[in-house]
């Protein structure tokens, strides 16, 4: 929309208005179209425009309003405000003053039109070439822009806004599909290019009508540093676009997630910093974690036992040290912290040493990790216990309540019931079962090895009294053979009792097997070690 004075151009501006009448309107166009006839161009030049005759006829004609009249005429004496009507003059943005006039709502009506396209304008060249104060200038004359055309004066800016918006969006989009340009040496460059793409001290000035555009800006921002984080080795970056965006007015409901974001940033880029002047202690703490690490494959494959494993656990670090150590050594924890719990998981599965199983997770839970993994170790933990109840006496070896079984080496016996007993004629009828109890190899050498010493014993004091007897008198053949049986199974059975002792087990006695688990409830149900006899 082009601006044309008609009382300018009609150089009528030092007539009253009462004086202005369609006479003189009529006299002073004759001669303005005489002088557009006489002049070489055969154009009217006004404030560098090239009018003709009938852009002229259809401003001429605006003068048939009364109110346009003496507007048009307060417009010819406004020389700064005539002037940025007509070509966009920043001169009276600089020096914008108050006038009555300016209050009343059809003066604002009348020029909001020609107002608003020249402010578009100059918001969006301000904008894009940074200067603050002619921007801050155009903002502060909104007053002279009537409400139905603020969406004219803000398109090109609100328009460059988007643009720019699409333009980062795009680029998270990019960083996300491993196809930008950036890489860990140049990805802080981000933060340069989105300062300049969203100067805050320019989008700060705006009014309200920006307010859900400022909201996309700080929503656009908040994905890029999303996705920096995920997808480069820093937090610096990530951190100062938050702090950018947190300086933008937000008002969103997104801002308090924006603002959680920046926390969580913050204190992961200060445990960074704190990682790297500690570079050298973390190196030797990840050492430590390589070390345990590498002996989980050889619990799975049982080329090392739980019980080993859990014995090179304790001597690979001082758990007081590891868990006096600050914050930046949180991640190394939870690590070690995940890892021993590996080697319990394998205990238990490839090896079933849930006792050795149970104290590896009694070990990562005394490190000092996050909530998250303490709560699935406790849970691991639970579900070990559970186990041990429910089959106590096969998981862990009945005899020294510390190993695990191991295979070939258990106790194969046979117990019994009498289920019925006739005495015309004398019969019984029972029912046996053949029960497996599980040993562990260090029991089945201690309870050999008291087996042969009793047997020993026994045999020797046995042919002792033979001997003693025949050697006395013949009738006391006999009489010495039995006395040297009994003494020799009373010496044996202490001598297998002290060796039992002495390796702080259980014997393998039917009394003691009568304890089992496995076989304690039959015991009390009427089976015994002895086959029932007519």
């Amino acid at each position: 929309m082009v601006y044309i004075n008609p009382i300018e151009i009609l150089e009528l501006k030092d007539k009253e208005v009462n004086e202005i009448d369609s006479s003189i309107i009529k006299k002073s166009k004759r001669r303005l179209f005489a002088d557009i006839d006489l002049s070489d161009s055969g154009f009217y030049e006004y404030n560098g425009q090239k009018l003709t005759k009938s852009d002229c006829e259809r401003a001429i004609e605006e003068l048939e309003d009364k109110n346009k009249i003496e507007f048009y005429s307060h417009l010819s004496t406004n020389i700064e405000l005539n002037k940025f009507l007509a070509n966009g003059s920043n001169e009276l943005l600089n020096s914008l003053k108050q006038e009555s006039i300016y209050k009343l709502p059809d003066f604002v009506d009348f020029i909001s039109p020609f107002f608003s396209a020249k402010i578009d304008h100059i918001l969006l060249k301000s904008f894009q070439n940074k200067d603050l104060e002619l921007f801050s200038s155009a903002l502060r004359a909104e007053y002279l822009i009537s409400k139905n055309d603020l969406n004219k004066a803000y398109k090109s800016l609100g328009n460059e806004i988007q643009q720019r918006i699409t333009a980062t969006d795009k680029l998270t989009n990019e960083i996300k599909e491993e196809e930008s340009n950036y890489t860990d040496d140049n990805i802080d460059n981000v933060i340069n290019v989105i300062q300049n793409r969203f100067p805050s001290e320019f989008l700060n000035k705006l009014p309200i009508y920006f307010q859900s555009q400022i909201n996309k800006i700080a929503a656009s921002i908040n994905f890029l540093q999303l996705n920096v984080w995920n997808e480069f080795n820093t937090t610096s970056v990530p951190l100062s676009l938050l702090e950018y965006l947190l300086e933008l007015n937000i008002e969103s409901v997104s801002k308090p997630t924006f603002e959680k974001n920046y926390n969580i940033v913050k204190k992961k880029h200060e445990e960074r910093i704190e990682q790297e002047k500690n570079a050298p202690l973390i190196k030797e703490w990840a050492k430590i974690l390589i070390s345990i690490q590498s002996k989980v494959d050889d619990v799975e494959n049982e080329t090392l036992k739980a019980n080993d494993a859990l014995s090179f656990v304790k001597s690979s670090f001082d758990l007081s040290e590891l868990n006096n150590l600050p914050s930046f050594a949180n991640e190394i924890r939870t690590q070690i912290g995940y890892s021993i719990r590996s080697m319990s998981i394998a205990s238990w599965n490839k090896q079933s040493d849930i006792k050795n199983a149970l104290a590896l997770i009694n070990y990562s839970l005394s490190i000092n990790v996050n909530e998250t993994a303490k709560s699935k170790f406790q849970q691991d933990k639970n579900e070990l216990e559970e186990l041990e109840k429910k089959y106590k006496g096969v998981l862990v070896c009945h005899f020294c309540e510390t190993n695990a079984p191991d295979k070939g080496c258990e106790i194969h016996t046979t117990i019994y019931k009498e289920t019925s007993r006739s005495y015309f004629p004398r019969r019984v009828q029972f029912s046996y079962s053949d029960v497996t109890v599980p040993r562990c190899r260090s029991c089945k050498e201690i309870h050999s090895k008291g087996s042969s010493n009793y047997s020993l014993a026994f045999f020797g004091l046995l042919i002792l009294g033979v001997i003693i007897g025949a050697l006395t008198e013949g009738e006391h053949f006999v009489i010495g053979g039995i006395i040297g049986a009994v003494v020799g199974w009373i010496v044996g059975k202490s001598l297998e009792g002290n060796q039992v002792k002495k390796g702080g087990i259980k014997d393998s006695s039917e009394s003691t097997l009568s304890r089992h688990p496995l076989l304690i409830e039959r015991i009390k149900g009427g089976y015994t070690f002895s086959k029932p006899s007519a």
